[in-house]
């Protein structure tokens, strides 16, 4: 009986093992199916993730998934700064220049209004002015342009000099000094009546016959009419006998194709003559017109004219501007033209053609009647700062009692721009 109830025990025993082994097994069977249905859910999700950023990548390429590569910071230029904090631009350049001359004046550089008369009893010297060879470095030139920090307001400042000035032409002159505060300009620089923008290249760096260079105080208002259309008007300084300054005004009008501008300009002054009894008054004018134009794209065109009356200062290789009388003063009337086309052959090589000159009226009693002149360069930049140029200049002076001199002239310069 004991051994039946053994075998029982045995047998009920092994049952429930069976039956618990059973269980167990179909726990973990249920559990790693359901493993496996996550994990393809998981596939699944990943799969569309995937395919989602793919579409993005092609919808917007400014998306990457590639990590971007470390930035390096790049250098700045560097910026003087004055004490208060102003913005400095240093600017100029050094220049050598050197001049052949068969005959004219006395010194480098253009003096047409007194180079040597022909057979003229009152300068038996001539022939100091014939095949003489003479060179300076008095025509460098260094400059500051200053921006001030102002907020809403727009404040630069300019400071301008080179080696031209005093009696023998090799001081330090100021060329520039004024400063501009939005529209307004106050200081010394190029007369508002002048365009020395629409001025032939030359070489010569004492300027264009028929042109100017005036450089003058005054107090200058500028503003635009429309996109297009500048206009200027200033009160200057002119000559020292006037009591009252000149008014000047210019109007400048850009071409719509871009390919240059016109000017007009006007000025009107008193003009003073001071003699020991009595100082003798008239009405001094002037009006002019300048052209700078571009037909082609190596081509550039400059013309100006202008008509005077009672000016000494704004053109250059003029005379006296009034003649006083017993109870009276004749101003000294003329025309001043000039023309040039400059040619860029190649990227390095550019040439001028170009001529000048002064006529004057009738009711001039003394001096010169006309001076004319004409010249070509050629001016090659080797690599960007430096220049080279050879320049031969020929030109006539005639007075009123029918004399004449001829100034003939071959000129060469090196220049670095810095």
């Amino acid at each position: 009986m004991d051994l039946i109830r053994h075998k029982l025990a045995v047998a009920l025993l092994g049952a429930m093992c069976s039956s618990a082994i059973y269980a167990a097994d179909s726990t973990e069977q249920q559990q790693i199916q359901e493993l496996r249905q996550e994990l393809d859910a998981l596939k699944a999700w990943v799969a569309q993730q995937k395919a989602a950023l793919e579409n993005q990548t092609v919808a917007t390429p400014a998306v990457t998934l590639v990590p971007a590569a470390p930035q390096i910071e790049q250098s700045k230029p560097t910026t003087l700064k004055s004490k208060a904090g102003a913005e400095v631009n240093l600017y100029g350049f050094i220049r050598a220049d050197a001049a052949y001359q068969f005959e004219g004046g006395t010194g480098i550089f253009n003096r047409i209004n007194k180079i040597a008369l022909d057979n003229d009893p009152e300068n038996p010297n001539k022939r100091a002015t014939e095949k003489r060879f003479d060179s300076t470095a008095t025509a460098t030139r260094i400059g500051l342009d200053f921006k001030a920090p102002v907020q809403d307001h727009d404040v630069n400042g300019k400071i301008e000099i080179d080696f031209r000035g005093g009696a023998s032409n090799d001081t330090v002159r100021i060329r520039h000094a004024y400063v501009s505060v939005d529209n307004w300009l106050l200081g010394q620089t190029t007369s508002t009546f002048l365009s020395t923008e629409t001025l032939p290249e030359l070489l010569d760096f004492n300027g264009v016959l028929g042109g100017g260079v005036f450089r003058t105080p005054m107090v200058r208002y500028s503003d635009s009419l429309n996109a297009n259309t500048q206009y200027m008007l200033g009160l200057e300084k002119s000559s020292s006998d006037n009591e009252y300054p000149t008014l000047a005004a210019k109007l400048t009008h850009q071409f719509e194709d871009g390919k240059g501008f016109v000017n007009i300009r006007g000025m009107a002054q008193e003009v003073r003559a001071r003699t020991d009894e009595k100082d003798y008054t008239d009405f001094g004018w002037g009006v002019g017109v300048g052209l700078k134009y571009k037909p082609i794209a190596k081509l550039n065109l400059t013309a100006n004219y202008a008509h005077a009356v009672g000016d000494d200062k704004y053109f250059l290789y003029n005379l006296d501007n009034s003649i006083p009388e017993a109870n009276d003063i004749d101003l000294v009337e003329f025309d001043a033209v000039s023309a040039g086309a400059t040619y860029q052959f190649t990227p390095k090589i550019r040439s001028t053609l170009g001529y000048g000159a002064l006529f004057y009226d009738e009711n001039v009693v003394k001096g010169n009647d006309n001076l004319q002149q004409g010249w070509l360069n050629v001016m090659y930049n080797p690599f960007k700062p430096v220049t080279f140029g050879v320049e031969y200049i020929y030109g006539e002076r005639e007075t009123l009692d029918n004399k004449s001199g001829t100034d003939s002239r071959l000129e060469f310069m090196a220049k670095y721009d810095f």
